[in-house]
Order: structure tokens, then sequence, then C-alpha cells
């Protein structure tokens, strides 16, 4: 049975250009910033991948992402399609995919995951040269929340390596397999993860430079890097 749509930006949410939230704002659970005059308003996916690429004050939107999803029959939908135990291989990827094995975390994809609808709208971090071409050689991570893929785009200096940081807006223009992992009772739950099995087709619709300034750091005794991030959009046809 074919996953339902899942749009956690289906109410707007308006924020400032900078600054955070005050203590009453989020005590009444208003997301908005507090300074400069002109609101900025997030209503898909790629408003989000462009405020998480320009901003750094962006962990709120992953709570807010978070909670969204919480409220929605949809989202109860995708974790109900899933097997109560997350499989073995999928499990051990999730904790150390270096040393997973991947050819078996795809059969199990294939085999305990679910078909997304098409127009499901996902996030990659990372960088978009590396993918294998234009067809997927190995599972692909990804999440609901865009906060979560730049900060995995981030994990173990990969963009500070790499020279540059990658958000992918992903949008399945047909029916895609993916295993979806719990929203709770693990360590890892806040990173709203979804899994994609190799072999798929990504199709690139757009690049767009976000800023050129971020401040990259790897090792105490490695200079911090200037790195330009980019804004990326991509079909999976």
């Amino acid at each position: 049975m074919t996953l339902p749509l899942l749009d956690p930006f289906s109410a707007p949410v308006e924020v400032r250009e900078a600054g955070l939230p005050t203590l009453q704002e989020i005590a009444a659970n208003e997301q908005r910033h507090r300074i400069g005059a002109d609101p900025i308003s997030i209503s898909d996916a790629l408003d989000a991948a462009n405020y998480v690429g320009r901003y750094e004050d962006h962990n709120w939107l992953n709570n807010h992402i978070t909670d969204a999803l919480k409220k929605t029959s949809e989202y109860q939908a995708w974790h109900r399609a899933m097997p109560s135990r997350t499989p073995k291989a999928i499990a051990a990827y999730q904790k150390n995919y270096a040393k997973s094995d991947l050819a078996t975390v795809d059969s199990e994809i294939n085999l305990h995951g679910s078909p997304l609808p098409v127009g499901q709208q996902l996030f990659h971090g990372g960088l978009w040269s590396s993918m294998s071409g234009a067809i997927t050689s190995r599972p692909l991570s990804t999440s609901l929340s865009p906060t979560v893929a730049f900060s995995n785009a981030l994990y173990r200096a990969k963009a500070y390596d790499a020279g540059r940081l990658d958000l992918i807006v992903l949008r399945t223009t047909v029916s895609t397999n993916a295993f979806v992992f719990k929203s709770k009772g693990t360590k890892l739950a806040h990173e709203l993860e979804v899994l994609l099995p190799a072999g798929i087709s990504l199709k690139v619709l757009s690049e767009t430079c976000a800023r050129t300034d971020y401040r990259a750091a790897k090792a105490i005794d490695d200079p911090v890097k200037t790195i330009p991030v980019y804004v990326v959009e991509a079909e999976i046809a």
C-alpha cells in the first residue's frame, strides 16, 4: 500500500530574518523570530531548505516539523506500515552506516518498506557530485527535516573536506519504496529518517547558492574553513 502524502509545511511558518524566539514566544508556541522587520514565510520544503541554508539559528525548525508531523494521521500511518521491530541490517545501518552490510540493507528496505506517494518531498545533506551519476548505487538516507540533513552534511567533516555543502530537496515523481524509522523510543528518533533503496534515478532541477560564508570546522588543530552552501532541487524519477 502506498503511504499517504506528508507535508509538515501545510500550515506556513512565519519567521524573522534574525534573532531567536523570546521565552514568551516559546511558551506560547509561536514560531516567530523577534529581530528584523520583514517576515519570511516557510510554506514548502524548498522554503525550508533555503532558510536552513541561509541562517544558522534553525534548530527550532526541526522541533516545529516534528510537532507538526506527530499531529497528523498520515505520519501515524507511515509508522503503522513499518514492522514493529526494525530489521537487523537496517538497525545496524542507522547506528553505523559505514560498517553496515549495504546489500542486506537494500534487500530489507525493499522487503519491509512501503512505497512513497508521488510528490513526497525529503531532504538529503551532502555533496551532490559524490552520488554515483544519475542512479544511486547504495541506500540513500534522507530526512523529513532540512535541519537534520544539514547536520548530516557536516558530520565527520564531510562538508569541510568537500569544500562545499549541498542541501538537497528531493521530490518523488514515481512511487518509490522507503523504510521509515521509528519516531520514538530510539536515540535517533529526532532525525526523522527515511531510508531509500539503491537504484533510484535522480535528476537535478536547480542549484542555488544560499550563502558563501559558512564557517565549517574539523579537528581542533585544523583551521576553520569558509565554504559555500547550495540548495539543490532534484527529482526521484
